[in-house]
């Protein structure tokens, strides 16, 4: 498990280290300088073939990267460091004497430090950027960005992207690889920041976390932390015992999405007893025998092919474990008071998703606020949860850990916000972060995908939390797309939602085995 802080947590967690804890800033310094260092030595091949060029700047990630110059220059290494901006802070000023070399600040003479031999250490701002950058720096980090050059590797976070918001401040350095110090800021993954820190790892430099903090920090998991998920099944069992998930949607004009949603969760093979799809009568011929181990429940449409609300219909489902609503089934009010129904009469969990949320901008979210025995799930995409929550899709971006929050707890749902990456937020502010997947998820039909395994996670017999368990969902689509294009013969562009089911067997391996 990682933790996930942003500009302002991460400095908490400084100050409590260096005032609380009485560990010296400049011994953090060290520490960092040593970390980096390290990795050079031990991650880059024949590390002392090639040459270095540090970029520093004013403040304490420059002092992080005079030491890593000073001790590269004591083992001989060949190092140059750029001053982009001069050193002011003090330990940055303390770590510039000790280092035994004229320092470079004039960028004409970049043209002779850097070719496809030099590996450029990016130590400019760190993580307290919060302003857009001037001239001169947007300039000189576009310069860099077009040469050739062996490797750049950032300290802390590529200069140029916000480590709250991910977005790029005027510009940014393509970071090849990025040490980040103490924890993982969150400007890392969302945004801009995937695409200017493409390999990250975190470097322990002794900053401790505030231990009652802990709860309120937002979490990435790895396969181990899923792995209490999977209980182990009773031999004494039969499909009864571990009951059914039913999915409502489709439409005539978007059908498939119910399709992948189905194909999601029969395939996980996650242990639902009984898997079953509910669409509008008008689809019968459509969904019938598509998957034989699946439930099809003909629901009364109308006379243009949408879904009805039935009260008699839907009472059948009342028993499901997790009830499932949107995929395709078009935005309607006839969809407004199925939600509604659900949300007075049922007692499991309820996931409403696509034109489900829709439905709930279009005719009244309130409804969320009335008092309720069931657990419910929204799964938007940042367009929907403009529409949700009437804030705008720049807006959500820039404050999407603080939107979510108090939405999740306004409204008392897990809100699943979906973008290049995903954010679980419970209605007790417990936060996962879901950094799995790539660009091949950008297109019709993930989400759909991932409403169906979401349904089979949230059906699993595990006594952990519900939010737990959504975010396996998440984690479980990400991890299938990326070992569909490492083992298939797929790549970004061509990888489809259909393709990725296939490999959804395999996370699940990766976790239980």
């Amino acid at each position: 498990m990682k933790y996930v802080l942003d500009a302002s947590t991460m400095k908490e967690a400084d100050q409590y280290t260096i005032l609380t804890l009485n560990i010296p800033s400049l011994k953090l310094m060290e520490n960092a300088g040593e970390a980096i260092f390290s990795y050079i030595e031990n991650s880059i091949f024949d590390s002392k073939k090639y040459s270095y060029l540090i970029l520093t700047g004013s403040g304490n990630n420059g002092g992080d990267g005079f030491v890593v110059a000073r001790k590269l220059l004591e083992d001989n290494y060949n190092v140059n460091v750029f001053e982009v901006y001069k050193a002011k802070s003090n330990d940055c000023l303390y770590n510039k004497k000790l280092f035994k070399k004229e320092t470079i600040s004039d960028a004409n003479l970049l043209d002779t430090l850097i070719d496809e031999n030099t590996i450029i250490i990016d130590a400019i701002f760190g993580y307290g950027l919060n302003k857009n950058l001037d001239e001169y720096c947007s300039s000189l980090l576009n310069k860099i960005n077009l040469m050739v050059k062996k490797l750049v590797i950032a300290v802390d976070i590529a200069s140029g992207i916000n480590s709250t918001t991910g977005l790029k401040m005027n510009e940014a350095l393509v970071s090849d690889v990025t040490l980040t110090l103490g924890e993982t800021k969150l400007g890392l993954f969302i945004n801009d920041g995937k695409d200017y820190n493409k390999n990250v790892v975190r470097l322990d430099i002794g900053i401790s976390l505030i231990k009652d903090k802990l709860d309120t920090y937002i979490k990435i998991l790895d396969k181990e932390d899923y792995k209490d998920l999977f209980v182990k099944r009773k031999e004494n069992s039969n499909k009864g015992s571990y009951g059914k998930v039913s999915l409502i949607g489709g439409s005539k004009l978007t059908p498939g999405a119910l399709k992948l949603s189905l194909l999601a969760y029969s395939s996980l093979r996650l242990g639902v007893g009984y898997s079953e799809i509910c669409f509008p009568s008008s689809l019968k011929n459509f969904y019938d025998l598509e998957t034989p181990e699946i439930i099809y429940h003909k629901l009364k449409s109308k006379i243009n092919g949408s879904i009805r609300y039935n009260k008699k219909d839907l009472s059948k489902l009342l028993k499901s474990k997790v009830v499932t609503i949107g995929m395709g089934i078009g935005v309607s009010k006839d969809v407004y008071k199925i939600i509604k129904y659900f949300l007075l009469s049922y007692k499991n969990t309820l996931i409403i998703d696509a034109d489900g949320l829709n439905s709930l901008a279009k005719y009244g979210i309130d409804i969320l606020k009335e008092k309720r025995e069931c657990s419910v799930i929204l799964t938007p995409h940042v367009k929907e949860f403009e529409r949700l929550s009437g804030y705008k899709v720049n807006e959500i971006k820039l404050n999407r850990v603080k939107f979510s929050e108090e939405f999740a707890s306004k409204y008392n749902v897990i809100l699943v916000l979906k973008d290049n990456v995903t954010l679980i937020t419970s209605p007790t502010k417990e936060k996962y972060l879901n950094i799995n997947g790539n660009s091949s998820l950008a297109k019709g039909g993930s989400g759909d995908l991932l409403s169906g395994i979401i349904s089979g996670c949230a059906a699993l017999e595990s006594n952990e939390k519900l939010v737990k368990k959504v975010a396996l969902g998440s984690y479980l689509l990400g991890r299938a797309d990326e070992i569909a294009l490492a083992k298939g013969n797929y790549n970004e562009y061509s990888l489809l939602g259909s393709d990725i089911v296939k490999y959804l067997n395999d996370a699940i391996n990766e976790i239980i085995n």
